[in-house]
């Protein structure tokens, strides 16, 4: 090493204070607080622009090692390190045979988990249709389920299911997860076929069963994905999730089986967003609630380890610029590890268009190999660990979730909560606020209401809506409708597709820019994203220098829509003659000005419509045009 080398690696930066960093943020503030930085989340957590040591003072897990105490560093004292996550692709194809194929494929190519939920007996629904012994074999034909861990919703066929597959495996040590989460169906379907209490039951059947025959099977699922993909946020899932928990513990117990009987048959599921922090967070906070609830109950360190499976989300996957979802389930894979799970699904790019197909399934696993071997977060124990943001965020979002939880069980439990439909309310709340923000454009969706492609060839749209066939319903609730953040704007797009097709072309709106491009791109840039969301082919040009230039610009596209880009200046000196002269000629002619102006009632009066600014209401205003001009 050189001399100059060790001088380099020798020098360290001054220490600076947070009165100091201060002072000069908000010198380039131009003299507003610091405070004006802070943002709110869907959580209603206040996020600062930058944490120090003394946010985590107060923080009672900080010093919990790995294995230990709160597992808020994970359940394991070696992380990823010896055992890694599993890979745990679902499987979406409904034949023995299809299964088999992709199975096969998908174990050799980096698949470390066997995942599918399965189809109910009688029903032609969504799942993989294993009904005998036949199809059983059929489908593991090759597989050796002594080899592969499993992860299964049998939905409410639980008992039966782990009978079949008992029969055969024979003497195979399944090791996994074979289980139900029977108000996860309820809340998914608004109805459940059997009585809660006969489902506890099952439950707790399950539970003697695999103690007597494979030990190493889950049977509890508790899933939170029903209320993620409602739109809830990240308090609201981890206490509805946990809240299930604990309803099940609480019915097993009354059933005469023991905490870490229970708790060591558990498997929890969370879907994982794009909020990258509160994600890590979410499942860091999950494992300290948990641990807190077991010790309350009783039950020994091994009780306390909680089991969780990740998947990304479906709520954030769009149908438009679908190749978009691979970044977007990168980043939510990359939340889901770093927080620490014990398996992991990642959705396929085409999840919210059709069936994965081998390519997409292929992409979803090696966005997993990515991270495992490229990025190493194999190799690092709790890597957000010590960071003063995540830790804080941590321990607000584990306190807000044990109130919500509280309230949870003042009012009986998770079962009482949704009969009241107080659950559902709640989090019908919060997916109003998030859709207000998508159609503001607030919370930008990459290809669907922000940077929009209309010339992008879509992927064959071949998915439909799962149908339940619970006729015999025995209890019946407001369900928690899927939903994705993104469909708004697709159905404005699809319209917009619907009249290509019977007119032969998109519904057009022309700009009638002011002035040389400097003075009139950024608003026209502006107003062509906000079309363009819409599906509307936006007419453009380089600027008209005059009132005339501008008429006959307008005439030459011959449209019944424009709008007028320019600064707030040169509407001052144009807009009335403009409006005058192409109003005398189509009084029904639509006028809009980009940008807020101060004096609106002036060109109301002249014949302008209205305004188009970065406060407009986007799907609104888009949803209302395409009505007006006959697309449907």
């Amino acid at each position: 090493m050189t001399k100059q080398s060790k001088e380099y690696q020798n020098m360290t930066f001054p220490s600076i204070d947070y009165k100091t960093w201060k002072q000069e943020a908000e010198k380039s503030l131009k003299g507003k607080p610091i405070e004006t930085l802070d943002k709110k989340t869907y959580e209603k957590i206040t996020l600062k622009p930058i944490y120090t040591k003394e946010d985590i003072q107060q923080i009672p897990f900080l010093k919990d090692m790995p294995g230990e105490g709160s597992r808020v560093r994970g359940s394991k004292l070696t992380g990823y390190v010896k055992n890694p996550w599993h890979v745990s692709q679902e499987m979406d194809v409904k034949t023995p045979a299809d299964f088999n194929k992709a199975i096969k494929e998908a174990l050799q190519t980096g698949q470390t988990m066997i995942h599918f939920k399965l189809q109910l007996q009688n029903s032609a629904g969504k799942g993989l249709a294993l009904h005998n012994e036949e199809d059983i074999a059929n489908a593991f034909d090759g597989i050796s389920l002594s080899d592969t861990p499993v992860l299964i919703d049998a939905q409410t066929d639980l008992v039966s299911f782990l009978s079949l597959i008992k029969s055969y495996a024979k003497t195979d040590s399944i090791q996994g997860t074979i289980g139900m989460d029977p108000l996860a169906i309820l809340v998914e379907q608004g109805q459940l076929s059997m009585k809660p209490e006969a489902a506890y039951d099952q439950l707790a059947e399950s539970i003697k069963w695999v103690l007597k025959n494979q030990p190493n099977v889950r049977t509890i699922l508790v899933k939170g994905d029903p209320y993620h993909n409602g739109g809830a946020n990240a308090v609201q899932e981890l206490a509805f999730t946990i809240g299930t928990g604990i309803e099940y513990m609480s019915e097993l117990l009354e059933r005469g089986l023991s905490v870490g009987e229970i708790a060591q048959h558990m498997t929890f599921s969370f879907s994982i967003g794009s909020n990258i922090f509160m994600e890590i967070a979410k499942l860091r906070a999950a494992k300290i609630i948990w641990t807190t609830i077991i010790e309350a109950y009783g039950g020994n360190e091994d009780s306390s380890k909680m089991h969780i499976h990740a998947r990304t989300s479906a709520f954030t996957k769009t149908i438009h610029d679908p190749y978009v979802n691979m970044l977007r389930s990168t980043i939510e894979a990359f939340s889901a590890i770093v927080g620490g799970i014990d398996s992991l699904h990642v959705s396929a790019f085409d999840e919210p268009i059709k069936k994965s197909d081998s390519f997409s399934r292929r992409i979803a696993r090696n966005t997993q190999s990515i991270l495992r071997e490229e990025s190493f977060l194999n190799k690092v124990i709790d890597p957000a660990g010590g960071s003063w943001y995540v830790e804080t965020l941590t321990n607000e979002l584990a306190e807000k979730a044990w109130e919500l939880l509280t309230e949870i069980e003042s009012q009986g439990g998770m079962l009482e909560a949704l009969k009241a439909g107080t659950v559902q309310e709640s989090i019908l709340s919060v997916l109003q606020e998030r859709q207000n923000n998508v159609n503001h454009r607030k919370d930008k969706i990459v290809g669907t209401n922000m940077y929009a492609n209309i010339q992008e060839k879509p992927i064959g749209y071949t998915k439909t809506k799962a149908v339940y066939e619970n006729k015999d319903a025995t209890i019946s609730i407001k369900k928690i409708s899927p939903v994705r953040i993104s469909e708004s704007f697709e159905q404005l797009r699809q319209a917009s597709e619907r009249y290509l097709q019977t007119a032969g072309e998109r519904p057009k709106v022309g700009l009638l820019n002011l002035g040389p491009i400097p003075e009139h791109k950024p608003r026209a840039d502006f107003i062509s994203g906000f079309f363009e969301a819409g599906g509307f082919l936006v007419v453009k040009n380089d600027g008209y220098g005059t009132v005339e230039d501008v008429i006959e610009g307008a005439r030459a596209m011959n449209l019944t829509t424009y709008i007028i880009c320019g600064t707030d200046d040169s509407y001052k000196e144009m807009v009335k003659d403009i409006c005058g002269e192409l109003k005398k000629s189509n009084p029904d002619l639509r006028l809009f000005i980009a940008g807020k102006q101060e004096n609106e009632v002036f060109f109301r009066n002249v014949g302008i419509n209205n305004f188009i600014h970065i406060g407009t209401d986007c799907f609104a205003f888009l949803h209302q045009l395409q009505q007006e001009m006959g697309v449907h």
